[in-house]
């Protein structure tokens, strides 16, 4: 088929639509996004070709920021990575510089556990608490 056939095939059929899938390049799962939803992809990225070229599902956008290599996230992920091609640095750039970098888990900060833990209670629960031990 001709490339231009196809392209014109491709954009007619696309508008008819109301869901259009995308393909992570790193997991290779497909995504189903609806048309706003993928409108506004488009719009953020600069044209559907780009998109499709670079689009990176959130959880493996997750571990990317968390460090991850490529390789590893399609091991844990549990990805048949023989069909997919690899992820362009520059990419993996673009990600890590707009992206927030998680490099350690939240810690909860308790300042003194007698705030939460009230050490006195009344006289007739003492009781009751001594005469179930007993």
């Amino acid at each position: 088929m001709d490339l231009t056939v196809f392209c014109l095939y491709n954009c007619i059929y696309m508008t008819k639509r109301k869901t259009r899938k995308l393909t992570c390049i790193v997991t290779g799962r497909q995504l189903i996004a609806t048309r706003e939803y993928y409108d506004r992809k488009v719009k953020k990225t600069g044209g559907e070709e780009k998109l499709h070229r670079t689009y990176i599902c959130r959880e493996a956008k997750r571990l990317i920021r968390s460090g991850s290599s490529i390789d590893k996230i399609r091991e844990v992920l549990n990805v048949d990575s023989t069909s997919l091609s690899d992820v362009p640095q520059d990419i993996i750039n673009d990600i890590l510089s707009t992206g927030t970098k998680i490099n350690s888990r939240r810690i909860n900060n308790i300042t003194s556990i007698s705030n939460v833990v009230n050490s006195k209670t009344d006289d007739d629960v003492k009781q009751y608490i001594n005469s179930l031990v007993k």
